[in-house]
């Protein structure tokens, strides 16, 4: 059991990693080089911070405070990183999307994990 968990949180560590390096990267490429899934540039940021976000959560377990503060760092860190790019723009509006994802996300799984914690209490 232990083995299998183990795995898992591997691939999630992967998964949560492959999805900070994605949005670095999608960040700072030149703004008429980057993908557009048309689905409008607030719900782009606000579901691709909450994807990445609850997938670290997920894979480390960390406080709500520390995986707060990290997300804030993360989301600011982002719109400073645009700063001096030509093509790209740094957004207090992204900036709060961002973190508001990152939050959502958090809180989420935090839910989740308090929901599972009391339902495998009540079975044993």
């Amino acid at each position: 059991m232990f083995f299998q968990y183990n795995k898992y949180l591997i691939i999630v560590r992967a998964l949560a990693w492959l999805g900070i390096t994605a949005i670095i990267i999608l960040s700072v490429v030149p703004a008429d080089e980057r993908p557009v899934p048309g689905i409008g540039q607030g719900f782009e940021h606000f579901a691709a911070f909450a994807l990445v976000t609850g997938t670290f959560a997920v894979g480390y377990r960390l406080t709500l405070i520390r995986l707060t503060l990290l997300a804030l760092l993360f989301c600011g860190g982002i719109e400073l990183l645009q700063i001096p790019l030509p093509t790209r723009h740094a957004r207090l509006s992204d900036f709060v999307i961002d973190f508001l994802g990152a939050c959502f996300a958090i809180g989420l799984v935090a839910a989740g994990n308090k929901f599972l914690t009391l339902r495998f209490q009540a079975d044993h």
